[in-house]
């Protein structure tokens, strides 16, 4: 008789990191402490005031606050780039100071030692993809070259991070709502670039992540277009509006057109497992993800069933 060992083979799942927007009210330095009262695994900030076009000059300790701070979390550091800015404009002064204003964001993001600085695309207003796509390239390209020539005077020569384009809602005549539009992007962008899928704007575009069908369409897709290796960040967000209605408007986990078990299924999906998902939500008192809603995303992540306290979409 063979004697059995009862030893059992077990294989480490992959599980994402799960985080938040946190707001930078007083500072940079007071983000790390922020991070850690709501459990942020990763943590994204707007880089200046974002809704306006003014530099913020930061002090050299206060960005040493920062890295420190999130590098005993262990939590990657992400930027979104202010409202304001528009790549895809038909305006050549608007596209320049767009594109200034995405420099300043990668340099930035180069002395934090920041995972990526995500952005959105814009406006082509009437003029159409074609000619947006290579506004959009000639002024990324200008602003990687403008946070390159900032750079030269440092002495530990930081590398600049990687330039996610966030998908949109689809709504007017944005660039980037359609999968299809961001891959012709990339292919005429630098290597460096990528992308940051949002739910609440793809939801809302017509790609039915709601659907358990419906997302391994759109992982699918993401694949064939070989898109799938250049997402570097999920915002997870549930929806104020409907399927299909090109409105951005986000929820919080689970009280909106989403729902609980769509997004657990966004959060459990193995071929996402290796990418961060940040919050982007209101949060409980309309200021921002609070503890409740990462510790919600957490719970979607190790498999437990909807609560029956959530709200029903639409309720």
């Amino acid at each position: 008789m063979t004697k059995q060992t009862g030893r059992r083979d077990t294989q480490r799942v992959l599980l994402p990191r799960i985080g938040a927007q946190i707001s930078t009210a007083g500072g940079f330095a007071p983000v790390p402490a922020r991070a850690a009262a709501i459990g942020a695994e990763v943590v994204q900030v707007f880089n200046s005031n974002s809704r306006t076009w003014r530099t913020i000059a930061r002090d050299p300790e206060e960005l040493a606050a920062l890295t420190a701070g999130l590098g005993r979390l262990h939590a990657p550091l992400f930027f979104h780039t202010i409202y304001l800015i528009n790549l895809a404009s038909p305006d050549e002064a608007l596209r320049r100071r767009s594109g200034h204003a995405v420099a300043e964001a990668l340099a930035l993001g180069a002395l934090v030692q920041a995972a990526g600085v995500v952005t959105h695309v814009g406006s082509h207003r009437g003029e159409g993809l074609q000619k947006a796509i290579g506004w959009v390239a000639e002024t990324i390209d200008a602003a990687i070259a403008g946070a390159e020539e900032s750079l030269s005077g440092e002495c530990s020569g930081p590398v600049l991070p990687p330039l996610l384009l966030e998908t949109g809602a689809g709504s007017g005549q944005t660039v980037g709502g359609r999968l299809e539009e961001l891959a012709t992007l990339l292919a005429s962008l630098p290597p460096q670039s990528g992308l940051c899928l949002d739910t609440a704007h793809m939801f809302a575009a017509g790609y039915p992540i709601h659907e358990a069908k419906g997302l391994e369409e759109v992982v699918a897709e993401l694949r064939d277009r070989d898109l799938l290796r250049r997402v570097g960040l999920i915002h997870l967000n549930d929806s104020l509006t409907r399927y299909d209605s090109r409105h951005d408007r986000h929820a919080n986990p689970g009280e909106g057109y989403i729902g609980y078990d769509a997004l657990a299924r966004v959060v459990r999906h193995p071929a996402l497992a290796h990418i961060p998902f940040v919050l982007e939500v209101p949060g409980p008192d309309g200021r921002g993800p609070g503890a409740a809603n990462v510790t919600l995303v957490k719970t979607m992540r190790a498999g437990v069933p909807s609560p029956p306290t959530v709200p029903a979409p639409g309720a």
